[in-house]
């Protein structure tokens, strides 16, 4: 039981470590909005991020839900708890041990809540005042509240902190299970545990190979429009040869008529000059005889 009174020092120590640093966010939460109505929502006359009541713990304060101290808080309590009754010898159920039936739901709860509170307060601010660092502020309440309660439960929750506690329990001896049988309810953990398992492996391969699937067909798909469009610019350079030899021949065609045509034009001005000489010629010769 050493361990087990060890474990309950431990989470009382940090819960009520959590439970200041939640106080310490909820006057925080309650400065900054008192300043904010005061200013009428001029986000230029108050400061984006307001101290507590305990300086040392305002780093904890990154968002106004208060989302993110409540949670551990919550979470700390049910362990400090759990490990309270483990000392008293008090038979449990290793369902949702050391938490209580429903609270994953609540921690996401509160962690959408804390997403939706930060978008609504920026519907509060002036528009004409608000700036870059209050809309950032705003961002952090909606995705601190979020990330905590998605890493509370799907990361420390269900994988380290059930698993633990259900270890204290079975070698406590406190297991509660409807036949009074700890060895089923060991195996049909063990058993749930091992189909989680091969889910995830699954649907980590599936999505593997459709990774490599998509991608070998971005390549296909992007080496055969490659291989159409270097087709289709040749093609048309080859028309455009083609057209242009051709119009050139009918430019060469073309000046070579018009050139006769200027040439048989000139001889036959000569023609009509030397014809018109002789005339005037033999005029002369009669006008003289």
């Amino acid at each position: 039981m050493k361990k087990v009174f060890a474990v309950f020092v431990l989470s009382l120590t940090a819960f009520a470590f959590s439970a200041l640093s939640f106080a310490n966010n909820v006057v925080a939460v309650v400065k900054w909005w008192k300043a904010f109505l005061t200013v009428g929502g001029d986000g230029t006359k108050i400061a984006v991020k307001v101290p507590g009541f305990i300086e040392w713990l305002d780093w904890s304060v990154v968002d106004y839900s208060a989302v993110t101290t409540l949670i551990p808080t919550i979470g700390f309590f049910c362990m400090s708890v759990g490990a309270w009754r483990l000392l008293r010898r008090r038979r449990m159920s290793a369902g949702d041990f050391p938490f209580f039936k429903g609270s994953d739901q609540l921690h996401i709860a509160l962690g959408l809540f804390g997403t939706l509170w930060g978008i609504i307060v920026i519907g509060y601010y002036k528009l004409e005042t608000v700036s870059m660092p209050d809309l950032m502020q705003c961002l952090h309440t909606a995705l601190f509240s979020t990330l905590t309660a998605v890493v509370g439960v799907f990361m420390i929750d269900r994988p380290i902190i059930r698993p633990f506690f259900c270890r204290l329990l079975e070698k406590a001896g406190c297991v509660e299970t409807e036949e009074g049988d700890l060895s089923a309810a060991v195996e049909s953990l063990i058993v749930r545990l091992g189909e989680a398992s091969d889910k995830f492996d699954e649907r980590q391969k599936s999505y593997e190979e459709a990774f490599e699937s998509r991608q070998k067909k971005y390549e296909d798909c992007f080496l055969s429009r490659h291989a159409e469009y270097e087709k289709a610019f040749e093609a048309r350079l080859k028309k455009y040869e083609s057209e242009f030899s051709a119009r050139q021949k009918e430019y060469v065609e073309f000046f070579m008529r018009r050139i006769g045509e200027l040439e048989r034009r000139a001889e036959e001005s000569e023609k009509r000059a030397e014809e018109s000489d002789r005339k005037l010629k033999a005029v002369s010769e009669a006008l003289r005889g």
